[in-house]
Formats: C-alpha cells, structure tokens, sequence
C-alpha cells in the first residue's frame, strides 16, 4: 500500500498558531476506496492530497499530521453525482482520524432522472475509542449486501457496511480469501486494532483489502442520510 504524503507534510502547509514550543499536531489517514472509473480527488483547505492528481483506488495518506482544528475535506469525482461533497472534520491535538471514502449505487431522485441508479460518494469517518488489546475487524463495502469470505479456513459472512469483529491474539498468523483468492496474510505482531476493508477493484473488478491498523481506532457504520 502506497504512501502518498510523507509525515507532518500538511504541518507545512495548514496554519498553525505561532508558538515557542514544538506545534501541537492532530494525525490523518485517508483511504481511497471509491471504485469509479473515473479519477478521485482529495483536498483539506487548501492543500491537495497527491499534488492535486488523481488518488488511485485502494491506496492511502499514510498518516499526515496537520493543525487541530476544524477543517474542510473534499472528496471529488466526476462519475458521481453529485460530483464533489464537502465535509467538516474537527481534529483533536495528539489523536488520529481516518476517513474512509467509498461509493454506493442509489437510486436517482424524484425528477427527470426517476428510475436511474447513480453513484453516490460516501465516507465514514474512524475515530479513536479505547485501546482494547488486539483485534480484527472486516467491512465489506461491495456493491451486494453479502460477502462471504475464508479467514485463517473459517468461512465467515459480511453484512455490507457492518463491522465484523474476529477473535485473536497476539502471535496469530490471519490469512484472508474471498472466491479462493488470497486477499492479505498477515501476523498479529502488536496489541492494535486491525481494520480491513473490502472493495472491488475498478480496473479488473477483483475484490481487494485494504487494511489500516492503529490502536483504538474504532468503526462505526454511517447513517443513511449521511452526505
């Protein structure tokens, strides 16, 4: 998974308040997982995500530390309609964010357009809970309301959009497939949070994983009315 910012680049280019101390620094980490194809775009205020290019599908951020505060994220794409939203996210010092940013296949409103379906981007915004010792949890942000995976040879079923939570422990080796596929093979090397997101490729419409692991990063399933 790439990194497409490297650490505290958004220190430099978001205000901060004049201090003697180091600048206090909240962290965010973006996920790409809006399969259009056509080219997603990111921007916090004023600055970019990637130079202003597009942000390939199923890679991230990486973890960008930026002012606390409250500033404007941005999701862009031109096969959605609309085809930009606008959020306000409020960072708090010395704690981590993701946001999670997909798209979802919803019916056209009243009007000309009646009938038609129409891509809708979407984002869940993962903030920090407790620290609860290591553990796994899958979503499926596929376009059906099941998905049936094998984790470590155990045949599980996601329900889409919904947190699925797998008992382990430190030391465990995980092995996630979907349709005889390996998706991601891993051990459970610290006491984190493992979140793991399945989304369909738009170039060859394989399933893939992305996975983000902090320590109390929490899921939580947006509302149906959520922008």
């Amino acid at each position: 998974m790439k990194h497409l910012l490297p650490l505290a680049a958004l220190l430099t280019s978001l205000p901060l308040p004049a201090q003697e101390e180091p600048p206090q620094a909240a962290f965010l980490n973006v996920v790409n997982l809006i399969t259009l194809r056509e080219p997603t775009r990111f921007s916090l205020g004023g600055f970019r995500f990637n130079g202003g290019e597009p942000v390939p599908p199923g890679e991230n951020s990486g973890i960008l530390a930026i002012a606390p505060g409250t500033h404007t994220f941005t999701i862009e794409n031109p096969a959605a309609k609309p085809d930009k939203i606008t959020v306000a996210l409020t960072f708090e010092n010395g704690k981590t964010m993701a946001v999670i940013c997909y798209d979802e296949v919803a019916e056209a409103p009243e009007g000309g357009d009646e009938g038609k379906v129409r891509a809708r981007l979407r984002h869940s915004v993962l903030v920090e809970g407790e620290n609860l010792g290591p553990r796994l949890s899958l979503v499926s942000l596929l376009k059906v309301p099941f998905a049936s995976v094998d984790i470590s040879g155990k045949p599980v079923t996601l329900i889409q959009r919904q947190a699925h939570r797998v008992e382990i422990a430190l030391g465990d080796a995980v092995k996630i497939a979907h349709g005889g596929r390996v998706l991601a093979e891993f051990e459970i090397a610290k006491p984190i949070h493992y979140l793991g997101f399945l989304y369909e490729d738009p170039g060859g419409g394989e399933v893939g994983l992305s996975l983000i692991q902090n320590e109390k990063l929490e899921y939580q399933p947006p509302l149906k009315d959520d922008p």
